[in-house]
């Protein structure tokens, strides 16, 4: 499972937030505009959950599942045509033809400018063959596997200190492509599907606020 810290704590701290809220409704908040209180509270959760809890990315045997907010989209290894970095981690996904190359961005590894730009500059993050086809877009590069890179340890292990995480899982990601190729990976078919759990956290605490206020 590949995910950051950040989000999880963020949202361990809106709990104890929401908990404390509730404490104070249940002791002094008899009335409508308590009520209206709690409700937003709910409904603030359920974001604060489908964008902070939910969103993972999860490998197997198999593939690359990537869970996002509302919808979950996994991806065969035979299908992944590339690991990429723009605004966030993007892995690349193979269509019959004649549809073209599907890109799957991950809500949960995001990849801050500065960490992009600090990425830019390091010889490790070097463009693949098809270089001329991501030069494109100057803000996404494109993750490969150096073998010779693991046995230069002590450098290595600086130039990784400095990357941000999404960097590094984006690199595991990559090798765990490669490695899938190298046992021949064959064939699949993407799928894509909503998260109704997901959905309804949001649309039904959002209905109910709209009820309690409208009434």
């Amino acid at each position: 499972m590949f995910r950051l810290i950040p989000p999880l704590v963020l949202w361990w701290i809106w709990v104890a937030f929401v908990v404390i809220n509730f404490i104070d409704l249940a002791i002094q908040g008899h009335d409508r505009f308590g009520l209206e209180v709690a409700c937003a509270l709910i409904f603030a959760t359920g974001i604060m959950y489908v964008c902070t809890v939910r969103p993972r990315i999860i490998t197997d045997d198999h593939g690359i599942t990537v869970i996002n907010p509302f919808r979950d989209h996994t991806v065969p290894w035979g299908l992944v045509t590339g690991v990429f970095v723009g605004d966030s981690v993007e892995i690349g996904a193979e269509r019959p033809a004649p549809k073209k190359e599907k890109t799957i961005y991950s809500w949960a590894l995001y990849s801050p400018r500065r960490a992009r730009a600090r990425a830019e500059l390091r010889s490790g993050l070097r463009a693949g063959p098809n270089r001329q086809r991501y030069e494109a877009r100057r803000t996404r590069r494109r993750f490969e596997v150096d073998p010779e890179a693991f046995g230069r340890a002590p450098q290595q292990a600086k130039e990784l200190a400095s990357q941000h995480p999404s960097h590094i899982m984006a690199r595991e990601l990559a090798r765990r492509c490669e490695a899938a190729r190298g046992q021949d990976a064959l064939g699949g078919a993407l799928k894509g599907q909503w998260d109704w759990l997901g959905i309804a956290a949001v649309v039904l605490p959002a209905i109910l606020l709209a009820v309690v206020i409208a009434v």
